[in-house]
C-alpha cells in the first residue's frame, strides 16, 4: 500500500479548500438571483412623497421631481437627494449624509441637523432657523439662503443669489460673489467675510468676525454699523475691514470696533462715516472719514436692527412657496 507524501496531501488539502471557496460564491450568486441576498452594491434609497414622522431611516432618500417630502422627528441614515421642483420640509429631524437640493426645488429646515455638505445648485432656495450644518452650505445660481438662529460650523458660500445670516454662529468663512445682496448681523462669524459684487449692496450689523470683513464691487446700500439705510444697525467689532471698488453705493462705516486694520480704495463716491476705533491703520479713502451727510447721523442708541424691507421679500416668496 502506498502511502502520500507530505506534498501530495497538503495539494488534496489546497484543491478541497477551493472547491469550498467556489461553492460559497456560487451560493451567493445563486441566493442574489433570486432576491435573498442583496448584491452588495445595491445602494438602499426611499422615496419620499409624504409626511414621515418619528423614525430612522436606514438609508438615503429621493424626494421626486415636484413632489413633497416632510420629515418630523427622524433621522436619515444616509444622503437627501430633492430633485427639481420638489420640497423637503425637515423638523426636528437630522440628516447624517450629504444634503443636495436642484433645479427650482426647497428645503425648509426647522431645529435639524445636517451632518454633510448642502448643496443648493439653481434651487429656490434653503430656509433654516434654529439649525445645524456641519459642514459647508455652498449655493450656486439659487434664489436665497436664509439662515436664522442656526449654526454653521463648515461655512456659507452663495453665488448669484441672496444671502442673510442672522443671529448665526459661522465657523468658517461667508463668501459670496454676485449676489444681489448679502447681509449679515447678530452674528459672530470665526472665518472671513468677503462680498464681491452684490448689485444691492451689504449690511454688515451688530457682527464679531475674529478675521477680515471685505466688500467690493458693489453697489446699492453698503452699510458697515450704525444707523444709516438700516435704522438701529449698531456696531461691529471686526478683525480688519477692506472697502474697495463699489461703483454706486451709498457706503457708510460708523461705529466699529477694529482690531486691525481699515482700508478703503477705487469707491466712487467715497465713504462717509465716523465714530470707529481702529487698533491698527487706516489708509485710503477711510485714511479720515467725514461724518455722514445731514439727515443721516449715525446713531447707536436702538441697536435692534431694523433690516425688514431687505428681507420680507424672501420671507414672502418662502410664504408663497408653503401656499402652493
Amino acid at each position: 500500500m502506498r502511502v502520500e507524501t507530505k506534498q501530495e496531501t497538503g495539494q488534496k488539502q489546497t484543491t478541497a479548500r477551493r472547491r469550498w471557496r467556489l461553492l460559497a460564491v456560487l451560493a451567493v450568486v445563486n441566493l442574489a438571483a433570486v432576491g435573498l441576498v442583496a448584491a452588495p452594491s445595491q445602494a438602499q434609497t426611499l422615496t419620499c412623497t409624504t409626511t414621515l414622522t418619528s423614525q430612522t431611516i436606514n438609508a438615503s432618500i429621493v424626494v421626486p421631481a415636484g413632489s413633497a417630502c416632510q420629515l418630523i422627528d427622524v433621522v436619515v441614515d444616509g444622503r437627501a437627494d430633492v430633485q427639481a421642483g420638489a420640497d423637503l420640509y425637515l423638523e426636528s429631524s437630522r440628516i447624517r449624509g450629504p444634503l443636495s437640493a436642484f433645479s427650482s426645488s426647497f428645503v425648509q429646515a426647522d431645529d435639524s441637523r445636517v451632518d454633510g455638505m448642502t448643496t443648493l445648485d439653481e434651487a429656490f432656495g434653503l430656509y433654516a432657523t434654529s439649525s445645524r450644518f456641519d459642514r459647508m452650505v455652498d449655493a450656486e445660481d439659487s434664489s436665497f439662503v436664509y439662515s436664522l438662529d442656526s449654526t454653521h460650523w463648515g461655512g456659507v458660500r452663495s453665488q448669484n443669489g441672496e444671502t442673510v445670516v442672522e443671529k448665526g454662529v459661522v465657523i468658517g468663512s461667508v463668501w459670496t460673489l454676485g449676489d444681489r445682496l448679502t447681509d449679515v448681523y447678530d452674528s459672530a462669524v470665526f472665518g472671513p467675510v468677503t462680498i464681491n459684487g452684490s448689485s444691492y449692496g451689504a449690511v454688515v450689523c451688530h457682527l464679531g468676525a475674529a478675521l477680515a470683513v471685505t466688500v467690493r464691487n458693489s453697489s446699492g446700500v453698503v452699510q458697515i454699523g450704525a444707523t444709516g439705510a438700516i435704522a438701529g444697525c449698531g456696531f461691529n467689532l471686526l478683525g480688519s475691514l477692506g472697502v474697495h471698488d463699489n461703483q454706486g453705493a451709498d457706503i457708510q462705516i460708523t461705529g466699529n470696533v477694529i482690531a486691525g486694520s481699515l482700508a478703503c480704495t477705487g469707491n466712487n463716491p467715497a465713504p462717509y462715516g465716523s465714530s470707529n476705533l481702529v487698533g491698527g491703520s487706516k489708509s485710503g479713502q477711510c485714511a479720515s472719514l467725514a461724518p455722514a451727510p445731514s439727515g443721516l447721523a449715525a446713531t447707536i442708541e436702538d441697536e435692534t436692527p431694523q433690516t425688514a424691507p431687505r428681507t420680507s421679500h424672501i420671507l414672502t416668496l418662502i410664504d408663497q412657496r408653503l401656499a402652493g
